[in-house]
């Protein structure tokens, strides 16, 4: 094994350093070398998210309105003895375990929800943070591999966390751990091609695999990567076919270990995804999520636009300052591309360089080029051939989320590139660097003051041009002055690079109403929250054997649709772009409710009055706003609050219906027909139910029984029911392929009922009907039936 190592040694000097060698004096002043560079990072890295650490600010929006919910309810289901794979709090019923935003398969937040019921703000900002400071140890490693000067990878690793979508979207939790995987896996992928090692192949799959445990479309963007870097080594340059056979073993390794870890999890959210309200996203509508071309020039003005600034000042694209609509969902921190100016100085470098363009490097400059077009999408035909010709890109809504690669890319392209900086001896910069630094800054100090006359906002963008400018000098300066010293005295350089892009992040990506908030605006997402319209909510919820009632919070603010899930409150809406498409289609459930205005209603609940209303036991209902301004059809007899909160009104529906019934009668109707149509044959609904066409047989003019609820759980619902003639148990929860029911311990098919509900027929003299979530169950017994194997079983 150590003379098949040595010979790899000397066909790949990049890896002399990772091996046995005989200079061990030398391995040991380059160990504290590399000692001293992680110090470097560590200590950069803790100043630099020490604002969120130290609770001084909290990650907004998605931060706290989505993942800090997530990772509340993961916990909380940890310690109660609940499963954390179905949550009533969302949507009258989410699927967690299928939701790739859950949280539940990421190894950081299944710790953290093991070590604490009730994670605080400071331990969820640390796990995200400290996500991207474990993918910036790789970084490195690898720059440890392939013998960078330390300095040239201590700024690589910072870039890679700190700088680019990784700094500007910090709030998007699920992006940046997928995001942080993806060194790893390219460091592995590195070494089991280059060594031809199994092992390093397994590993590579293992941190491939992990990353696409939140399959997201960072995650899948990074698979388009490390499939790029395997196909740039098996055909880059003579022999081929030799390199081919060295790289099967390494490959297949990875491949099984990858496929072991991630093919339960994402069946799971495939199976959602085929029944969503998104299982393809359309062209036009994914163009929707394109980077305007103007947002490449904060490469070098970090805050040309006002990023960083009230949100009513930013003036970039897409924006109400701009004379004409720019069609673009992308926010302001979305569109911010800013990474520092030494890393940019380093890819410039590396651009200029002929090794670049070598046949086994050309790999990065391409795909860093193509995640930046892709980014571009509808303005470049990258994208577009992507969607048509790529398996899986119309999952996905966003071409700008590849911005998270042309970080994590760029990074490695700095790292590379400042490399032979420092590396080249003292004198002069190289004129192609000095050249390509001198117009790109041009250019964009150029763009950027032209921009702003064209849409009169010198006044805003001159000092932010004139401080750009102060940092082009500097940064060029500090690389000048570091070339000098980089050979004689390495450590000094690494200090100096780590203080001078430590500094440049600090300033130019420092916390902001995108990044960081005071943790008091979330104080309602505390689980310990003195919330008067909370306090309310949970002295005035009922849940009995019979009654268990639902709220709709519309309107309140952007963290509000998802606090169901720290208070234990049974929403019937929520925060979440993947929902049970039968239940979005018949609610008007939308991603979002944060406004008044995003509530939508549909044709089966065209307002708060309509007959599914009760059916869901929708008690409660709080808006920012008078309810007949959102349900304009009750106008003419608005309904008086039962209360009123500084958070907005809170109404009574007194008219709600109990969530357990044993219906007497039971008709056959099409489920899908009466979502969108809206009507119902009848709306006695305690002596009727329309369920699903089945083979089962339906009782008719029974009479009827008792139910109640003796046990509600997460995954398990235990129903007492008294039935001496049968009937129908109706379950006014969310019908869900993957729940499973038993009458008295035999199985009994879940009939889909009255659009959304779950229906099971008793039979005469029944007792106890068992509801559980059983989701391994449910996704074998679904890909049974598109094989034809079985079709409409009775479990």
């Amino acid at each position: 094994m150590l003379q098949r190592l040595q010979r790899r040694m000397r066909a790949e000097p990049g890896l002399r350093d990772i091996s046995p060698a005989s200079h061990q004096p030398m391995l040991q002043t380059r160990g504290r070398e590399w000692l001293v560079a992680l110090a470097l990072v560590l200590a950069s890295a803790l100043f630099l998210a020490w604002p969120w650490l130290s609770g001084a600010v909290t990650l907004p929006w998605d931060g706290k309105a989505h993942f800090q919910a997530q990772a509340a309810f993961l916990a909380r289901s940890i310690h109660s003895g609940e499963s954390p794979f179905w949550a009533p709090y969302v949507f009258s019923g989410h699927p967690q375990i299928a939701d790739p935003q859950s949280l539940i398969f990421n190894p950081g937040f299944l710790l953290l929800a093991f070590l604490t019921p009730d994670p605080s703000f400071a331990m969820v900002d640390g796990v995200a943070l400290g996500s991207l400071v474990f993918g910036a140890l790789a970084i490195l490693g690898f720059a440890r591999d392939r013998r960078w000067h330390p300095a040239a990878a201590v700024v690589a690793a910072l870039a890679f966390a700190f700088g680019g979508s990784a700094g500007w979207r910090i709030q998007h939790i699920g992006q940046v751990l997928s995001l942080a995987y993806f060194p790893w896996a390219f460091w592995m992928l590195d070494r089991a091609l280059r060594l031809s090692s199994a092992r390093f192949g397994a590993l590579a799959g293992l941190f491939a695999g992990l990353m696409v445990l939140g399959p997201d479309q960072v995650a899948y963007l990074g698979l388009v990567c490390l499939a790029g870097i395997v196909l740039a080594h098996l055909v880059a340059g003579p022999g081929r076919l030799p390199r081919l056979r060295a790289s099967l073993r390494p490959l297949a390794a990875g491949a099984a270990t990858g496929g072991v870890l991630i093919t339960l999890p994402l069946l799971m959210v495939l199976g959602f995804a085929d029944s969503s309200n998104r299982a393809q996203i359309a062209l036009e509508q994914a163009y929707i999520g394109s980077l305007h071309p103007t947002n490449l020039l904060t490469l070098v003005v970090a805050n040309l636009f006002g990023t960083i600034g009230p949100a009513e000042e930013f003036w970039g694209a897409p924006s109400v300052h701009w004379p004409f609509i720019v069609m673009s969902n992308v926010a302001r921190n979305m569109a911010n591309v800013y990474m520092g100016l030494l890393p940019l100085a380093g890819i410039l470098a590396w651009m200029a360089c002929r090794e670049a363009y070598r046949a086994r490097m050309i790999a990065l400059p391409i795909l860093f080029g193509l995640m930046i077009a892709y980014a571009l999408g509808r303005h470049t035909p990258v994208y577009s051939m992507a969607y048509h010709l790529l398996p899986g890109v119309d999952l996905f809504r966003r071409p700008a989320d590849s911005l998270f690669l042309v970080g994590a890319v760029g990074a490695l392209l700095a790292g590379f590139g400042l490399d032979r900086v420092l590396k080249s001896g003292p004198g002069p910069l190289p004129t192609g660097v000095v050249c390509l630094w001198i117009g790109l800054a041009g250019l964009a100090l150029t763009g950027g003051l032209a921009m702003a006359f064209w849409l009169g906002k010198l006044g805003q963008a001159v000092p932010e041009l004139l401080v750009a400018s102060g940092w082009l000098v500097a940064a060029a300066s500090i690389l000048a002055l570091a070339r000098h010293q980089a050979r004689a005295r390495p450590m000094l350089v690494a200090g100096l690079l780590a203080l001078a892009v430590t500094a440049d992040l600090r300033w130019n990506l420092r916390p902001n109403d995108s990044t960081g908030l005071e943790p008091a605006v979330y104080s309602a997402v505390r689980p310990d929250s003195d919330n008067e319209t909370l306090a309310w909510l949970k002295a005035n919820i009922v849940r009995d054997g019979e009654r268990r009632d639902r709220v709709e919070l519309a309107g309140l603010g952007f963290e509000w649709p998802n606090i169901g899930l720290i208070h234990g409150i049974e929403h019937v809406l929520g925060y979440n772009p993947l929902r049970v498409a039968h239940y979005a289609q018949a609610t008007g459930a939308r991603d979002h409710v944060a406004g008044w205005d995003q509530r939508r209603f549909s044709a089966l609940m065209p307002g708060y009055r309509a007959p599914i209303s009760n059916l869901l036991g929708l008690r409660w209902i709080v808006t920012s706003v008078p309810i007949e301004k959102i349900d304009p059809s009750l106008a003419q007899a608005p309904p008086s609050p039962v209360a009123r909160t500084k958070d907005g009104y809170i109404y009574e529906n007194p008219e709600t219906l109990p969530r357990v019934m044993i219906v007497p009668e039971a008709q056959p109707i099409d489920q899908d027909r009466l979502i969108r149509s809206g009507e119902w044959p009848s709306t006695d609904f305690r002596n009727v139910v329309y369920v699903e066409h089945s083979a089962l047989p339906l009782p008719r003019r029974g009479t009827g029984g008792t139910a109640s609820i003796t046990r509600y759980g997460h995954a398990a619902i235990d129903v007492a029911v008294e039935a001496p003639r049968g009937g129908v148990l109706v379950l006014n929860d969310v019908w869900h392929p993957w729940w499973f029911a038993e009458v008295d311990g035999m199985p009994a098919k879940i009939l889909r009922a009255n659009g959304i509900f779950r229906a099971v027929v008793l039979p005469r003299g029944a007792r106890q009907v068992t509801f559980r979530f059983e989701p391994f169950r449910g996704l074998i017994r679904r890909a049974l039936q598109k094989r034809g194997l079985i079709d409409n079983p009775v479990p």
